[in-house]
């Protein structure tokens, strides 16, 4: 057998294995109590998603509590591209956690397969050779261990970092053929205790509504808009011989193209999937950021760009202020969304939304009064870093002044620029 026919068999035989591995996953997946991926609520989490005019729906969501341990819970938002960015989507959604929870020697190891045993402990594979995460936690809790220390935690940026670089992996070895084009947008949130470290690639988006002395709601943006005309994010593409320009008749919208061609035009710089582009500049590395919760702050919120296209970090909070039950929350947020698009942009042209609210408290308290104003024109993605205003080095955990402004700069987080393909 020639060796190029070896390895195609090879190639196949370990897709196969993995497609076993992801089917028998999210058959368990959905028996898991505390894990919700549509719309509706959880004891602290209300979830909403919306299609759009654009066809299928392509966001996906998931609220999962109980993580690992108890008191820990993960939160993520998917937002999908292409003609198959649905499927992309949902995949990262089921497979991304689990690989958040496996050994970090696993995840940085040379052999790729030898994560797949563990992957599945935490669902009950019933495999008596390895321990799950979940058994740590328990041990964990045995020995009363309310945060789990940070060697052995799952907030850490270097598991975050390798698991997402294992699920684009995953995703190119499975079918390489159908996310060539298509890819997803991806915000990782795991909260244990007061700690929480959140991961994302795209450019949706997270925030956290604090409030203030005067009793006034302020926002935290805890993500950034990875757009390939952001600092740092252009200058990696175009020495990987990638391109960044604007369309005529879309000059605010900075999208990445092929060397060679005008294809595919992505408005994102940081991505899952999009193979035909990694070799371009593109990358899976999330921008990680963490922070301690106080007894100030209120909700976090999670959207995707349909969300934050057409409205304000403000007009969410407001949104969610005005639900009557914190269980339609996410609901009011993306009607309000849908609102906007049809009675202040394009009806024909709205985007999918999808919205996970996560409630820090029993009780929603709306603000007292505002300190954010709505006088400040354009929107995040539309603006330069230049045109923010900062009053000295900012960092994730201090409060926005401007809501439509970037909370933090890029240079602010240690980011490996990793160029993927042509040597460097």
């Amino acid at each position: 057998m020639s060796k190029d026919r070896h390895n195609k068999k090879e190639e196949k035989r370990l897709a196969l294995k993995i497609l076993y591995e992801d089917v028998k996953a999210a058959k368990l997946l959905m028996k898991i109590p505390g894990r919700m991926c549509s719309n509706g609520a959880t004891e602290t989490c209300s979830l909403y998603v919306k299609q759009g005019c654009k066809g299928t729906n392509q966001d996906s969501m998931l609220a999962w509590e109980n993580f690992t341990a108890d008191k820990s819970i993960f939160l993520g938002i998917f937002d999908g591209h292409g003609p198959n960015g649905h499927i992309v989507s949902n995949k990262v959604r089921d497979c991304l956690p689990l690989l958040l929870t496996s050994p970090i020697e696993s995840l940085l190891g040379e052999g790729f397969y030898d994560i797949t045993p563990n992957v599945h402990e935490p669902l009950g594979s019933g495999s008596d050779t390895q321990p799950s995460i979940l058994d740590d936690a328990n041990d964990d809790r045995a020995k009363g261990k309310d945060d789990c220390d940070d060697e052995g935690s799952v907030l850490t940026e270097e598991k975050f970092i390798a698991a997402f670089h294992k699920m684009d992996e995953r995703l190119k070895v499975l079918n390489r053929t159908n996310c060539m084009s298509s890819g997803t947008t991806a915000i990782a949130m795991i909260i244990q205790g007061r700690d929480f470290m959140v991961g994302s690639v795209g450019d949706s988006r997270a925030i956290l509504a604090t409030r203030s002395a005067n009793g006034s709601l302020v926002a935290h943006q805890l993500t950034v808009d990875l757009k390939p005309n952001s600092p740092g994010e252009k200058e990696r593409i175009q020495k990987c011989e990638g391109r960044v320009f604007a369309l005529d008749n879309e000059p605010d919208v900075f999208r990445m193209w092929l060397p060679h061609s005008n294809t595919p035009g992505l408005a994102m710089s940081r991505a899952f999937g999009d193979f035909h582009l990694k070799d371009y500049g593109l990358i899976a590395t999330p921008v990680i950021s963490r922070r301690k919760l106080t007894d100030e702050d209120e909700f976090i919120v999670l959207a995707t760009d349909g969300v934050w296209d057409v409205l304000s970090h403000m007009e969410v909070i407001d949104a969610i202020c005005s639900s009557p039950l914190k269980e339609e929350a996410a609901k009011r947020v993306v009607d309000a969304a849908a609102n906007a698009w049809r009675t202040q942009h394009w009806p024909s042209r709205m985007d999918d939304c999808a919205v996970v609210c996560h409630f820090l408290k029993n009780e929603l308290i709306p603000p007292s009064t505002s300190i954010l104003k709505s006088n400040v024109s354009g929107k995040l993605d539309t603006m330069n870093l230049e045109d923010s205003t900062f009053g000295g080095p900012i960092r994730a955990s201090q409060p926005l002044v401007r809501y439509d402004t970037f909370a933090i700069s890029h240079l602010d987080f240690e980011i490996p620029q990793l160029c993927q393909g042509k040597g460097v």
